[in-house]
């Protein structure tokens, strides 16, 4: 194909260092996308999730005349189409991945960490999403439930994921992410996980168990877990439609109350559900059941700065590390979604000491024209 000025536009081949060096590999799978004439070879861990490009022909092989081929050429790949050597843009992985993260976190020290997922709905899958992001590199990730339908607006998996284990669909993003990710998996709640499992997985310094199932007895089982690892522990929950959310953290060896002893069973608290397992239900009648739904905006809004926490929190041991948040909140944190008193009652403030998110500014009008009408000017304008 060729452009305005009848440049042929050159076709490229995106693929890992390993990739192209693996001269044992007998198909290449992946992505051609016509809008950029990019060919992009999946790592060989999502090779399922990519469509066959190529059969890799032996050393001293004639490339095709016709389509897409790959040759192994004097210990590494390269690439043809319609018999024309095509540019190869290769990569490290995992350098690449993370190059956005340098200078604001170590990359080599985050891919030794390792988070304890709670609880894989709204809350644990955007925390999950957001450390893989970060280049956390260890997961364990705990929920009995499957995808459904009613998770799909809230919810970091979609539709081809609905039917399958949250487990097992949170897995593939995360690994869509980063394909060395490790993760172990459990189907079940916090409190039949198997000691063998978290011995295995968890590293004291290096560890955080996330409360994510909006469950306070689950959240007080969980930090006592955490305090027996070494490990950092936090817990995430939500108010009723979730126009408050509460955010509690513990750090080992640091004189700091767990969850049990500083909140208890919360109740005398906050007005935070109990759980939210039966929120849903496939009854056609609603009408009747306790319904606490929260829009996936306002559970984004408080668990991001819980994700804030948690990676100053695994980052508190790093030279040279300058905490975002920790420093200014305590142990106990509620954040608010609105400030109106409609909606969450007369404490509720959106934007408060001391996490003041942003500052809210009153502007005027700037043109002697629109001050005198006081109306912007292209209002004033027919249409």
């Amino acid at each position: 194909m060729e452009n305005f000025f009848n440049d042929e536009i050159e076709k490229v081949v995106f693929i890992s260092e390993e990739q192209l060096c693996n001269l044992s590999v007998k198909k290449l799978y992946g992505r051609y996308w016509e809008d950029t004439f990019i060919y992009n070879i999946f790592p060989a861990s999502l090779c399922d999730k990519g469509d066959l490009l190529c059969d890799v022909l032996k050393e001293g092989s004639e490339p095709s005349k016709e389509g897409f081929c790959a040759i192994r050429t004097d210990g590494k790949l390269s690439f043809y189409f319609d018999g024309k050597k095509l540019k190869i843009e290769s990569y490290g992985l995992y350098q690449s991945i993370f190059s956005r993260n340098k200078g604001i976190l170590e990359t080599d020290k985050m891919t030794r960490k390792r988070a304890v997922i709670l609880g894989c709905g709204s809350v644990g899958s955007l925390v999950a999403m957001e450390l893989a992001r970060a280049g956390v590199g260890h997961f364990l990730l705990a929920d009995p439930d499957i995808v459904e339908y009613h998770n799909i607006c809230r919810h970091q998996c979609g539709i081809e994921d609905v039917g399958d284990l949250k487990i097992n669909a949170l897995e593939r993003k995360l690994k869509n992410i980063n394909p060395h990710v490790e993760i172990s998996k459990f189907e079940g709640i916090v409190q039949n996980l198997p000691k063998a499992q978290l011995d295995e997985f968890c590293t004291a310094g290096d560890t955080v168990f996330v409360g994510c199932a909006d469950n306070r007895a689950a959240d007080v089982y969980a930090n006592r877990i955490s305090i027996y690892y070494g490990a950092y522990f936090i817990s995430i929950g939500f108010w009723e439609r979730a126009y408050a959310g509460e955010i509690f953290y513990h750090i080992p060896g640091k004189g700091m109350p767990c969850y049990e002893c500083a909140l208890g069973d919360g109740g005398n608290i906050s007005a935070r559900a109990q759980a939210n397992h039966h929120v849903y239900s496939n009854q056609e009648d609603t009408e009747g059941l306790k319904f606490e739904p929260g829009i996936s905006v306002d559970i984004n809004f408080i668990t991001t700065i819980g994700i804030k926490i948690i990676i100053d929190m695994l980052n508190s041991n790093s030279d040279g590390y300058i905490p975002r948040v920790t420093n200014d909140l305590k142990q106990y944190t509620v954040i608010c979604n609105t400030s109106n008193t409609e909606i969450g009652g007369e404490m509720v403030e959106i934007f408060s000491y001391p996490l003041q998110i942003t500052t809210s500014l009153v502007v005027g009008f700037g043109k002697k024209q629109c001050k005198e009408s006081c109306s912007c000017k292209y209002e004033l304008e027919e249409k």
